[in-house]
């Protein structure tokens, strides 16, 4: 008889201080072993549950994979604040970066949180990569341009008649310095709505992350 062994659980109710002094929440899954992991950050109007298409994927990988509620959002509620996000991402960084058996960063984001993962990856040291699904050159004031010519590598996907991205990634491709790599779908489809279309761009984006 084979002894199957069970699933890691996720640690409920994960979480950690902002520099304002906000709970910030999210949950993590741990597969219990060294490998790498991966930070995911919602969009607007979702929360950290919008990631099950993806997390499953990533899990059966081998990655650790840490998906948070954005301030305004889900558990962490308050209110939304897109400057103190960014910090907020760069602290949910420093501390998946230090949980055992970490021994690769990278970063994923849909739509706003493409933009904060996009930014969040080029000023942390050690992120190997990211993942941007519908980012644009500038949400809410946070801005990808200087993330985009630090030469950070990241795979940016998109529909080719989405609002924002269908100008603002093919002008990201012209920055200098920039080391991207395009995935273009039909339609207007935006962030993680993409997954229901498209069932193979989970395996796409797992693929592409354990290839960095």
């Amino acid at each position: 008889m084979t002894t199957l062994t069970p699933a890691p659980t996720p640690s409920p109710d994960v979480q950690i201080e902002a520099s304002d002094g906000r709970k910030l929440y999210g949950t993590y899954y741990d597969n219990g072993g060294d490998g790498p992991a991966v930070l995911l950050l919602h969009q607007l109007y979702t929360n950290r549950s919008s990631w099950t298409p993806l997390v499953g994927p990533l899990r059966e990988n081998g990655f650790k994979v840490l998906v948070v509620d954005l301030r305004g959002y889900g558990q962490t509620r308050g209110s939304i604040n897109w400057t103190q996000a960014q910090d907020d991402t760069l602290r949910w960084a420093e501390w998946l970066r230090g949980q055992p058996g970490v021994n690769k960063f990278l970063m994923g984001g849909s739509s706003m949180g493409a933009n904060l993962a996009l930014v969040g990856c080029a000023a942390v040291d050690g992120c190997a990569a990211s993942v941007a699904l519908s980012p644009g050159l500038n949400y809410f004031g946070v801005t990808t341009e200087s993330a985009i010519a630090s030469g950070r590598p990241a795979l940016i996907v998109y529909a080719d008649r989405d609002r924002y991205p269908k100008d603002d990634v093919p002008a990201m491709q012209e920055i200098p310095g920039a080391a991207i790599e395009v995935l273009v779908y039909e339609g207007r489809d935006h962030g993680v709505d993409l997954f229901r279309k498209h069932d193979e761009l989970a395996g796409a984006i797992v693929g592409w992350l354990a290839g960095r």
